[in-house]
């Protein structure tokens, strides 16, 4: 449900970095992270704290094409995901329907005590191992509306962009305006499950985690919100990326859901919803979380043909509280007829909170009404999937879906593909994506290609998003490192300190705000 706020101006930000390199930007492509460990999760969900969270078309034409690997498990495939498109020209998406719905919790609780061009990017400040300091402005939004709110569209008292390590199976909390890691955790309990998204809630106070490997965990942002489990009077937790607590004996895990009794094999996408704005409390009420999940695959992270299963879970619980399935004649989970898909692969909600997501190697999207759970399929997508504030699909070509035409609109000029990457709006009415050695936008409304802003290292972006101050960030597949882009300078600061990060989603929260809160 929407809420109307005033039009929150990006926040100037001058890092002043302690102990850390000064260098100067130079001009610089599947989802492939490795692991073996096996799961061993129970069939509950492990509550470790009880706090609420609302309280504390294949369309286009292209000069170019990128193969997009994801090594998750033992065995190879790629899907071709187009790259450079080049025309305005506007196609049709076909589309089925159906709705398959079911409802019920199937999980238990325990307690647990605009000018185009490429330009050169300015100067850039690196921050190694999280040691930097900043000054930043950032206006609030006041209320409008004569109510005793102070503002309606999510929080800005803080910010964190939250980046899955893979290959070490935990997550990164790094302040986005101090580039300060302030803690890294544990994905699931068996320290195993190859993490790779992450969903921010609208108010900022937790993250969701999917495991390419089945489950989903939610981690408290700040200590106000943790469950002093132990009764020592202290919050124990994180406190940066040298000290990462075993799974239960860290007091910001807020629960685990392994999934074991849904029999997922991969389980990739994962979507807080908004929940319901409560301008009594002015908090955010019924907070849910969207996943998708494959079954019958015959190693860890992928999925036989038996379609897209789809739930809804409480977000104070865990709990799964809706669920429907996609049959596989409709949307299938494979490559082919014989070799095991990734199943769906990203996911974002829309402003009434309806669910968008994109099956890697098939070429479609598809959209799940959030109260009736029917499902519409259509043709198209490629890879990255986002929604913009008007409630339009991109994905990270970028090419634009009007789900009221049902057509696609194709980027006015070339932004050449990496080989598929993350995409998302920010605070101007740009797109941004990926791009060939570095990120590059088109304007949302004119479909025109903007600028193309180097990175250095001649790598792979594959995470992008927009924090809530408006920078745009980029990180590195792989490697270690993750870039800060000031949007109308272009200069980058950049964090150094990742391990193996596969990140691929609203990891900052951004594009909930965006599509929830109205700009006046």
């Amino acid at each position: 449900m929407r809420t109307t706020c005033p039009k929150r101006p990006i926040a100037t930000t001058l890092a002043h970095i302690a102990a850390a390199t000064l260098i100067v930007g130079a001009v610089g492509c599947g989802d492939d992270a490795t692991t073996s460990e096996s799961a061993t999760d129970a069939g509950t969900v492990t509550n470790a704290s009880t706090p609420s969270t609302s309280q504390g078309p294949s369309a286009g034409t292209d000069n170019g094409s990128g193969s997009d690997s994801d090594n998750s498990g033992t065995g190879g495939a790629s899907d071709s995901s187009t790259g450079d498109a080049t025309t305005g020209a506007t196609t049709g998406a076909s589309a089925t329907t159906g709705a398959s719905a079911t409802t019920g919790a199937s999980a238990t609780t325990t307690e647990n005590p605009t000018t185009e061009g490429t330009t050169e990017p300015g100067t850039t400040t690196e921050t190694t191992g999280g040691v930097s300091e900043s000054d930043s402005d950032t206006d609030s939004d006041s209320d409008t509306n004569g109510n005793s709110c102070n503002q309606q569209c999510g929080n800005d008292e803080w910010s964190y962009v939250w980046v899955a390590n893979s290959g070490e199976h935990t997550v990164t909390k790094l302040n986005t305006r101090t580039l300060v890691e302030e803690g890294r955790y544990r994905a699931r309990p068996d320290n195993s499950g190859s993490p790779s998204r992450t969903s921010v809630s609208i108010d900022g106070r937790a993250v969701a985690v999917a495991n390419r490997f089945g489950g989903v965990t939610k981690i408290w942002a700040r200590e106000e919100y943790c469950v002093d489990k132990n009764n020592d009077g202290e919050i124990q937790t994180s406190t940066g990326k040298n000290d990462v607590m075993a799974f239960d004996a860290d007091e910001c895990i807020a629960w685990h859901n392994p999934f074991s009794d849904e029999g997922v094999t991969v389980q990739r996408p994962v979507a807080w919803t908004s929940g319901v704005y409560n301008e009594e409390t002015c908090e955010y009420d019924n907070q849910e979380i969207w996943t998708m999940a494959g079954k019958l695959g015959q190693q860890e992270g992928r999925c036989g043909p038996d379609g897209i299963y789809i739930y809804r879970m409480n977000g104070d619980t865990g709990e799964i509280t809706a669920q429907t399935h996609i049959p596989e004649n409709e949307l299938s989970c494979m490559f082919g007829a014989n070799t095991p898909g990734f199943g769906a692969y990203g996911a974002a909600v829309d402003p009434d909170n309806h669910l968008w997501f994109y099956v890697f190697g098939q070429g479609k999207i598809a959209r799940v009404d959030h109260d009736t759970l029917e499902h519409e399929v259509f043709s198209g997508g490629s890879y990255g999937i986002t929604v913009d504030t008007n409630g339009n699909v991109w994905d990270d070509v970028p090419r634009r879906f009007d789900y009221q035409t049902k057509q696609w609109s194709n980027p006015i000029g070339n932004i050449p593909g990496n080989g598929g990457s993350g995409v998302a709006e920010d605070l101007e009415g740009r797109i941004w994506s990926a791009t060939q050695g570095g990120i590059g936008w088109v304007d949302m409304e004119t479909m025109i290609v903007g600028d193309i802003v180097p990175l250095p290292g001649g790598t792979v972006y594959r995470g992008i998003g927009v924090d809530i101050d408006g920078y745009i960030w980029a990180v590195q597949i792989g490697g270690t490192t993750a870039y800060k882009v000031d949007p109308d300078t272009y200069e980058y600061e950049v964090y150094d300190g990742l391990n193996q990060p596969y990140t691929y989603s609203d990891m900052t929260g951004g594009q909930l705000n965006k599509v929830i809160c109205v700009p006046q």
